[in-house]
């Protein structure tokens, strides 16, 4: 009964951060049809008000008194935080449930005690003794570097506007992502399941190579931005330029996509591919809505022939 029990906690716990990036992905692809949905969704500069000169004819205008009144409600400034708070909580929590795994992990490797929420998805049929996984492990730990660089970013680097905003919606889809995110390696077949298969070395040191490629590019185009900005609580804009800038309108967020498919590449699990597939989703969408913003804001930026975010197709 009690070996029952574990495997329909792991089961539970697999399913439930499976069906969180599934949901994530269907309400990512709801914000291009639904106008309230696309609002709320918007951040950073897409979220700003626009200014007293700037067009507002693809503003959405509710028709009925119900629309009316639940978009005011939905557009209330008190429902935005500044976009720099929203990044910082997102990195904190994946650094802080990440470090928190990882510790845990360490207790259980030299005690053999589980801890916490490592029980449920330390144990399974699959095993009789204590191990990690060590491309589960790989995963694990380019994802704290990342939730490092990025917090520092964050910190030390962007220099946000001080009108760049981002609906508490955002907020608190972000801070689940990166819960659903943290979890993702440990819970797909399980930390404790000894490896079906010989390690594939070829795939982790692809998975690390591809990792520090989409980081390097990703800090060096977050810093290319922050140059545009030379007085850190100016509002106006430059047209970036260099690097993968060069490519596409939003290089920082394709680097972020290989970054991810990188955590894919080593794991080979489903639920690190659709974690995947929900930062392709929603890295895609917004890139699309930068790449018409940057149209709209520079009538000559079409002449520099870049996609939105895939070079060459999109």
């Amino acid at each position: 009964a009690g070996s029952s029990m574990v495997l329909v906690d792991v089961w539970v716990v697999r399913s439930g951060v499976r069906a969180g990036f599934v949901a994530m992905i269907l309400l990512c692809w709801g914000s291009i049809f639904v106008p309230l949905l696309k609002r709320a969704s918007k951040y950073g500069k897409l979220a700003e008000r626009p200014r007293a000169n700037e067009s507002k004819q693809h503003e959405y205008r509710p028709s009925s008194t119900f629309e009316r009144w639940l978009s005011k409600f939905v557009n209330h400034p008190a429902f935005f935080l500044p976009s720099r708070v929203g990044f910082q909580l997102f990195y904190s929590a994946l650094l802080s449930i990440n470090t928190a795994f990882l510790l845990k992990i360490l207790v259980w490797e030299l005690t053999g005690f589980r801890v916490g929420i490592l029980w449920p998805i330390t144990t399974s049929s699959c095993t009789s003794s204590n191990h990690i996984e060590v491309a589960q492990l790989s995963v694990m730990i380019m994802m704290e570097l990342h939730a490092i660089r990025r917090l520092y970013e964050c910190w030390r680097v962007h220099r946000f506007s001080p009108t760049s905003r981002q609906h508490i919606l955002v907020t608190a889809g972000g801070v689940c992502f990166y819960i659903l995110a943290a979890l993702s390696p440990l819970v797909d077949p399980g930390i404790g399941c000894a490896p079906k298969a010989p390690v594939k070395w070829w795939a982790i040191a692809s998975g690390i190579l591809l990792f520090m490629v989409g980081s390097y590019h990703q800090n060096t185009c977050h810093r290319i931005l922050a140059r545009l900005r030379s007085q850190p609580n100016s509002r106006r804009y430059s047209v970036p330029g260099g690097d993968w800038f060069q490519l596409v309108s939003s290089p920082h967020y394709l680097a972020e996509i290989l970054i991810y498919a990188a955590f894919a590449i080593v794991s080979e699990t489903t639920t690190q591919w659709l974690c995947v597939a929900w930062v392709t989703s929603n890295l895609c969408v917004t890139a699309s809505r930068a790449h018409q913003w940057y149209r709209t804001q520079f009538p000559n930026y079409d002449v520099l022939n870049r996609k939105a975010i895939i070079p060459f197709l999109y």
